[in-house]
């Protein structure tokens, strides 16, 4: 079931939908409807990403919520150059004194 929202826009803003209108060759709410879609798509990705790199939330959670696969996320971590392991230096070095 769908609701109904009301907002007021600017003049800037409501010129730049109808630009979007009339490219995308759509109505004003299905404009609205795609960007604010894609908008909250980037706020849950970059919320996630937050997390993980505070390691406030796993890879399969962070996955989970943004709607993608275990690796997909785990590709979006590597290109940010994001650290989701916790594996400190520290902990790279106690591990090399053991193997030797």
């Amino acid at each position: 079931m769908a609701d109904t929202i009301s907002v007021r826009f600017d003049k800037n803003l409501i010129d730049d939908l109808l630009r979007i209108e009339r490219k995308w060759k759509a109505d004003r709410s299905e404009v609205v409807r795609r960007l604010l879609s894609e908008a909250i798509k980037n706020w849950k990705l970059e919320n996630c990403i937050s997390e993980i790199r505070e390691h406030k939330m796993s890879i399969g959670k962070a996955a989970e919520d943004c709607e993608v696969s275990i690796w997909e996320m785990l590709a979006i971590l590597k290109e940010k150059n994001i650290d989701w392991t916790g594996y400190s230096d520290k902990d790279i070095q106690r591990d090399l004194s053991i193997l030797k």
